[in-house]
C-alpha cells in the first residue's frame, strides 16, 4: 500500500501517517484504458462499406433527376458470375467445380475498369442460396479493382 509520511511522531506526538489504497484506483484506470482501446475508431479499418438499394419513400423534389448512367452489375448465381450493364453488354464467368472463378472475374473487372475509367460504383446481386462468403469474396475482388462504391442489391431473375 502507498502511504504519506507527514513527519509526525517526534517528541511524543501521535503519528498522522495515512495509507491511501491505490490498487482500486489503478484497477479503475486500467479498466477505463481497456474500454477506450476496445471502442476506438481503429475497428473501422477492416470493414467493407456497402449500400443497399431501397426505394425512397420521401416526396419528390423539384430538382431535375440525375442523368441516367449505365448500371454495372455483378450477379452471383449457382452457375457462376454474370457481369452486365444496362448498355446491353454481358459477360458470363462460369464456376470451376465447387469454387467460383475469382481470377476470371478479376480479369473482367479490369476490362470494365478500362471501359469505364471514371466510374467507381457497381452493384452486387446474389441470388437466393449463394453463400455469404462468396458475396464477400466478390465484394473484396471488386474493391481490389478500385470499384469503391459497392452496393448490394436483390437479384432480379
Amino acid at each position: 500500500m502507498a502511504s504519506i509520511d507527514s513527519g509526525g511522531g517526534h517528541g511524543g506526538k501521535k503519528t498522522v501517517d495515512q495509507e491511501i489504497p491505490l490498487v482500486p484506483f489503478i484497477d479503475l484506470l486500467l479498466c477505463c484504458v481497456m474500454f477506450l482501446l476496445v471502442t476506438a475508431v481503429w475497428n473501422q479499418l477492416a470493414r467493407i462499406e456497402a449500400n443497399q438499394n431501397v426505394p425512397s419513400t420521401s416526396a419528390p423534389s423539384d430538382e431535375p433527376p440525375p442523368e441516367e448512367r449505365d448500371k454495372l452489375t455483378i450477379s452471383i448465381t449457382a452457375t457462376g458470375y454474370t457481369l452486365s450493364s444496362t448498355a446491353g453488354d454481358s459477360h458470363n464467368v462460369p464456376r470451376s467445380g465447387e469454387n467460383y472463378n475469382v481470377d476470371e472475374l478479376r480479369t473482367k473487372l479490369q476490362a470494365w475498369r478500362q471501359a469505364y475509367p471514371n466510374r467507381h460504383d457497381i452493384t452486387v446481386t446474389p441470388e437466393d442460396g449463394v453463400r455469404y462468403e462468396h458475396v464477400i469474396e466478390t465484394m473484396d475482388t471488386a474493391r481490389g479493382e478500385e470499384w469503391t462504391e459497392i452496393s448490394l442489391g436483390a437479384a432480379s431473375f
